[in-house]
Parts: structure tokens; sequence; C-alpha cells
């Protein structure tokens, strides 16, 4: 598994791996307060995973990891004040007017909560801390350098590492098929400029939706409306035929492999909601005690403004908490590196009203979100990506590193408090016993 990683990763362009770097570096030097506190001995669910945190911190695997952490330890006081400088300069005017901290108690928050909890000072806008900005409640959070790069890392690299596969979109669609989970039909995959065509011809005659094999948040995916049989149109009014189409693929699969499946449209009820892209709805599941998947959380993701393709936050979108017993939805807002658009209760293009409104079908979703995770049980904890249709749910990608900023920010508490603390807790204890068991 090692190996197949780091031959992956040698395969990543040059810019892609100086970008990981950089990554790795951010999330070590977020991570060392952490890796320093959790030490301390108790059976709390937070001490139990900062703890498996912080020997997996100290235990870098190969050069790259030792490299990052050598780093982080020499530059992290450069790293937080260029970050608080930023944040606080985009952010802490808009803060101030509207909650009454002034700046300079927000930079001494930032620095205060990095020093005893480990957050950045982007984490410090996105969930809000500036409210209640105390090292307890920043500690009910799980950030992504624990998640990520720690835990979950810890599960990929366990005695029963995961083989189902989830970055690889094809082989995703391939595995939900075997296991009777609806996807969107694949009519195409295009690698190494050649075309894999898996299905007819007049399945083609519709709205095409692209995107990259191993892409993530919604980078270069592109939606082609069907202007006619065998013609289709992009965004920008444009029109080829589906020969073309797929010509400028396969040139374009050279360096990047794509995927080509037919567009799914939402369920009538959230034509007002979707700003005319695809709205999903971010399900994360996780394995309880007994080995069967319970929903921790859910968020319900919109497009705005021009962008009609993907509803990705990381493409500008917005989403909103799920009440996983009811589906109805609450606030919405951005991811909020950003804090100046707020929460909205409406639409801020069509106006439709967001907060108290129920989702379509929705004891169907959870229940298929359910029914996906027993297909890949050898997952702890996966975020779905669901599209609600006028047929019912249907699967659109399976994230096994789920970014859990998503969920934490929109239902406005830390999880690591709550139910997933207490299961990410069993896991970590279990997988350092099966790690003790003799083969």
């Amino acid at each position: 598994m090692a190996s197949a990683l780091s031959a992956r990763s040698q395969r990543l362009p040059t810019r892609q791996r100086v970008r990981n770097f950089g990554r790795g570096v951010t999330y070590q030097v977020a991570g060392l307060p952490i890796a320093v506190r959790s030490v301390r001995r108790g059976r709390t669910p937070e001490r139990v995973i900062r703890r498996a945190y912080s020997r997996r911190y100290w235990q870098p695997r190969d050069w790259s990891e030792r490299s990052q952490l050598a780093l982080a330890l020499i530059i992290w006081p450069f790293v937080l004040i260029g970050l608080q400088i930023a944040f606080t300069v985009k952010n802490g005017r808009e803060v101030s007017k509207k909650m009454g901290r002034p700046v300079h108690r927000q930079l001494l928050d930032q620095l205060q909560l990095y020093l005893k909890a480990g957050v950045l000072p982007p984490w410090y806008y996105i969930f809000e801390l500036h409210r209640f900005p105390d090292a307890a409640n920043a500690r009910d959070y799980f950030y992504r350098w624990e998640s990520k790069a720690g835990v979950l890392g810890l599960f990929r690299e366990g005695v029963l590492a995961p083989t189902s596969e989830l970055n690889d979109k094809a082989a995703f669609a391939r595995q939900c098929r075997d296991h009777q989970i609806r996807t969107a039909p694949v009519l195409a995959i295009l690698r190494d400029g050649r075309a894999e065509i898996t299905a007819s011809n007049d399945d083609f005659d519709t709205d095409l939706f692209l995107k990259p094999v191993a892409g993530r948040g919604g980078k270069g995916a592109q939606r082609w409306d069907l202007a006619a049989p065998g013609r289709y149109r992009t965004s920008n009014g444009e029109t080829f035929s589906r020969e073309d189409l797929l010509l400028r693929l396969a040139a374009k699969s050279l360096v990047t492999p794509m995927l080509v499946q037919q567009r799914l449209e939402n369920h009538p009820d959230l034509k007002a909601l979707n700003n005319g892209a695809l709205s999903t709805v971010r399900v994360l599941t996780c394995l309880n005690e007994k080995g069967h998947p319970e929903v921790i959380g859910a968020a319900a993701r919109m497009a705005i403004g021009a962008n009609h393709v993907v509803d990705n936050l990381h493409a500008g979108g917005i989403a909103a908490a799920v009440d996983v017993q009811t589906g109805v939805l609450g606030r919405a807002s951005n991811l909020g590196a950003d804090t100046r658009l707020g929460w909205l209760d409406w639409h801020p293009v069509s106006g439709a009203r967001i907060t108290g409104t129920r989702l379509p079908m929705w004891d169907d979703v959870r229940e298929f979100a359910l029914r996906a995770h027993r297909g890949f049980a050898d997952r702890i904890l996966v975020g779905w990506d669901i599209a609600i249709t006028p047929d019912g749910p249907v699967m659109v990608e399976g994230n096994g590193s789920p970014d859990l900023d998503i969920m934490q920010r929109f239902v406005g508490r830390g999880l690591l408090a709550g139910r997933l603390g207490v299961l990410l807790a069993f896991h970590v204890s279990k997988l350092r016993l099966d790690a003790r068991t003799p083969a």
C-alpha cells in the first residue's frame, strides 16, 4: 500500500508536489501545539484521539514528512504571524462591526487559541471562534490537520487499511454498480489519449457532465448541454459535435484522465435553490462499535452567482446544515474564511427560502447513505455527496477523507465533542489493539 502511494505521488506534476509539500508544512505548524499538549493521560474521546495524533505527528514516515516537520519547527512563528495579518485584514473590521470584538482582541484570541488548541487564524473565522474565544470550545473542533493528516491517515496505514476505491471516480462508479448503489450513468472514460466508450450513441443524446477521474472540489468540472442530437453547447455558447467533444477530451486526458457522465437534475422542489447546477447533500457516516454505519451529520450545498456548473463550497458555493432527523435546513453561508457574506436565510440569487425548508425524500437519502456505506464497509468514515433527483437519491461521489470543516461550520459546533468523537476514539483504540495482535 505504501509503495503504491509513493508511486502515485511520484507521478504528480511538480507544481502539485510543491503545493502538497506546502500544505504539509502548514499542517505541521498547526499541529505542533496539539502534539505537545496531547501527552496527557485520560480516556475521554478527545484525549484518546489527540494522543494518537501526537504519536503520529512525531513519527514521520518518509523524507518528505521529516522535512515538513523540521521546517515547521523553524518557521511556525512566521507562518502564524503571516496568517494573522492576512486574515485579520480581510475579516477583522467586519467581525468588529458585527460582533463588537475589536481587532486587537481578535489578534490576541488567535495567538492564544493557536498556543492552547492549535487553531490557525483562518479557522478562527471559519468556526467563528470570536463568538466564544476560549480554548475549551476550540478543542471541541476536529481540525483538518488532525483528521486528513492525522487520524484518517492512521486508518489508511493500519493493519486493516481500506482497499475500496473512492479517489478514482471510474472505479468508484463500478463498485457502486456492483453493490447496486445508484450513480449517474458513465458514458465514457478517457485516459492517455484514448476513449473507452461505455454507452450507446443514443445514450449520449443528453446533457453531459465532465470531470477529472481524480478531481476534487469541483475543479475541472464542465457542463455540456445537448443543443441538438449529437451536438453540445458549452457554457460560453460554443457548440461541438460528439466526435469533436471526445477528441478534445482525449487530448486533455494525456494530462488529466476524464470521466463523461449523464448530467443529473434535481428534484423540482430544489430548483429554486440550485442556481441551475446540481445541488448535492454531503452526508457524513461513520461505522459504530458494532461495525454498522451511522449518520453523523449532513449539509446541503448550493451554487450561487455566475456558477451554474457545480455546488462545491471551494468553487464559491454555499451550504446549510441539515437536521438529520427531519431533513430541515438551517441558515446558509460560505466556508467562512471571508466573513463578508455572513449567514443567509434566503438564496441570494433566486430569493427562495433556505432556513426551515425541508429537503424532499429525506428519509430515502438517509437510508441511501447508510446502504452506500455498507457497500464500502472497509471504510470507517465517509462523506457521501448525494443528489436528490425526481427519481430518488443518486450517488455522485464518496470522500474517504471528508472535509469536516463543512459539517462543523454549518452545524455550529465541534464534532469531536459529540458522537463522532466517541466513534473515532473507539476505532483509534481498536487500531492499536489490532496492531498488537499477532497475525
